[in-house]
């Protein structure tokens, strides 16, 4: 009786478990963006009590824009200083960044990677 009533047990938790994967929601790619033009960086008052709190506003400039205009994102905590002072060294030198930003890279989004663009001869 025991063994037939832990069979059970296990049948409904593998069950559960299956129904679970099957109807979570499906990984979330990241969007990059290989020639991001800053148009606005800076913190944001809203969050100024964490590393986070730092707003970027960024222009697709690409052959193939994943976004028209301009939209505003805010620096992952793990880009920290490094992160802001990457952004301030290509907004004074004015030249392009290469990003990557997380999920479907909507107004709001994380930014996650950056690198410097090469300057133009």
């Amino acid at each position: 009786m025991k063994i037939t009533k832990t069979l059970q047990i296990l049948q409904l938790a593998a069950l559960v478990m299956a129904g679970s994967a099957f109807f979570s929601a499906p990984a979330q790619a990241d969007v990059d963006v290989a020639f991001a033009k800053i148009e606005r960086l800076g913190p944001d008052p809203r969050f100024a009590s964490t590393s986070s709190g730092y707003m970027v506003q960024l222009s697709d400039t690409g052959a193939n824009p994943q976004w028209a205009g301009i939209r505003q994102f805010y620096l992952s905590t793990e880009l920290g200083n490094p992160g802001i002072a990457t952004l301030l060294t290509a907004f004074s030198l004015d030249v392009t960044v290469w990003v990557r930003v997380a999920g479907t890279a909507e107004t709001g989004s994380l930014v996650t990677i950056i690198f410097v663009n090469a300057l133009s001869p």
